[in-house]
């Protein structure tokens, strides 16, 4: 067992529970295509989406602004000292929790109209329950992180997603309507909920501190406001296909409108690991440990995911039937993504508590998407969409790398290794191209 623990960081304990997160949802997407209808299927999703739009945020900012600020007892020889930032940051989860569901109930009606026309949002009141109770749930793994508990991140995420995914196949298996599946969703959304409970009475006072409230608020809210501005593009994009086409197509688009699984979890482990490093170490340290856990990612990532580019194609009318074939199409566009990913100048101006700048920086990009959105699918249909996402993000991260440059003085090669940088771009863009407009092409 401690052969293992030394293997077992901060950084891949996160990567590990992200992953396993992405595997059980592709897993038990698998499962429903082969007993549901596209239907029944897009109406699940449909539910998952609504719940991840009001949330999705909000959620970020707190939990990443939990990470930056520093506490008296991230000391190891006090590891087993309580504090009470971990209540106050729950309370701050569940007071947004809160706010979300209350904003579903008196919102009910535009939403309705806005997404489904005159169709009932799906399975409304198991989706109030699953917001309130699924999205303080991930602060689990996050107390684990500042107690310097990997071991139990892998251990929690094993169980928790074993039991998801364990649970809600049992519905489709037993020839059950749908609608069970999401009481199994809720009922393990419960348990997690009840667990953090634990967790907190474990590790920390239930001591309300206003001066914390207030510390962590300032932080958290340019960063929510830049989340909602920035992330809500895809929810934008995801609103319009809902609104205009039936939920079949829905479907088909939110199977494809997703970044590869080992670069989104990857990726994001390492910015949420890395950004208290940034408050206890010299920038100069930090900055180096920085490239050199980006050289490790690119050197695993741009071979894994083109990879994937070269099958992708192939397997999504395998793995989802031949009704989800455009889905492959859509995917392969987000699977660009890795040319930005891999550059954190965000982590490095979270880590350095710089989060008011996200604000306009968000408001262009959205602003930018939308409009790019709405002419590029004018043009080319559903997969001008995600083009739009691709250049949103590129000009969001080249602004941000101008912004460190400018606050802290940190060049673009301190944090990133170039050369070898540049030379994955443009091999990856070649195959990109290749595949998609030699080998597969497809009629804009």
């Amino acid at each position: 067992m401690r052969s293992i623990k030394k293997f077992i960081t901060g950084i891949s304990a996160l990567q590990f529970i992200q992953l396993l997160r992405f595997s059980v949802l592709l897993l038990i997407g698998i499962v429903f295509t082969r007993y549901y209808s596209k239907h029944d299927i897009g109406q699940y999703e449909s539910m998952l989406f609504i719940a991840s739009a009001v949330s999705f945020f909000w959620l970020r900012g707190i939990l990443q602004t939990f990470l930056a600020i520093k506490d008296d007892n991230s000391n190891p020889d006090k590891v087993c000292t309580k504090s009470s930032d971990y209540f106050n940051s729950f309370l701050l989860l569940i007071f947004f929790s809160a706010l979300a569901v209350l904003f579903l109930l008196i919102f009910k009606y535009q939403m309705q109209t806005f997404l489904n026309g005159n169709e009932e949002i799906p399975f409304y009141h198991w989706l109030l329950a699953y917001l309130f109770l699924a999205s303080p749930s991930y602060f689990v793994e996050y107390v684990f992180l500042r107690k310097n508990k990997p071991v139990s991140i892998v251990i929690y995420g094993i169980i928790s997603y074993g039991l998801q995914f364990g649970l809600i196949v049992i519905p489709p298996l037993l020839d059950l309507p749908i609608v069970y599946a999401v009481k199994a969703l809720v009922f393990v959304s419960g348990l997690r909920f009840l667990f953090l409970l634990l967790i907190l009475k474990k590790y920390s006072t239930f001591n309300f501190s206003l001066s914390f409230f207030k510390q962590h608020f300032r932080l958290a809210y340019p960063l929510i406001i830049s989340s909602l501005l920035s992330g809500s593009g895809q929810y934008i994009d995801g609103a319009v296909v809902a609104r205009f086409f039936d939920s079949g197509t829905f479907a088909v688009f939110r199977y494809g409108a997703r970044e590869f699984p080992l670069l989104a979890i990857a990726s994001n482990a390492l910015s949420y690991a890395m950004i208290p490093v940034f408050g206890s170490l010299p920038l100069k340290e930090a900055l180096a440990k920085l490239k050199s856990n980006s050289v490790k990612l690119m050197h695993i990532l741009f071979p894994l995911t083109a990879l994937t580019l070269v099958f992708s194609n192939l397997l999504f009318p395998i793995c989802f039937t031949s009704d989800f074939s455009f889905s492959a199409r859509i995917f392969n566009v987000y699977l660009l993504l890795i040319m930005l990913r891999l550059v954190f100048p965000e982590t490095i101006l979270i880590g350095k508590q710089i989060t008011k700048i996200f604000l306009g920086v968000s408001f262009l990009e959205i602003a930018l998407n939308v409009a790019l959105s709405l002419i590029l699918v004018q043009l080319i249909g559903l997969i001008g969409i995600a083009y739009a996402t691709i250049l949103a993000d590129l000009f969001e991260r080249i602004i941000l790398v101008l912004i460190v440059k400018h606050k802290l003085n940190v060049s673009l090669k301190e944090y990133v290794p170039i050369r070898m940088y540049i030379a994955y771009c443009i091999a990856f863009l070649l195959l990109y191209l290749i595949v998609d407009f030699v080998i597969f092409p497809f009629p804009f």
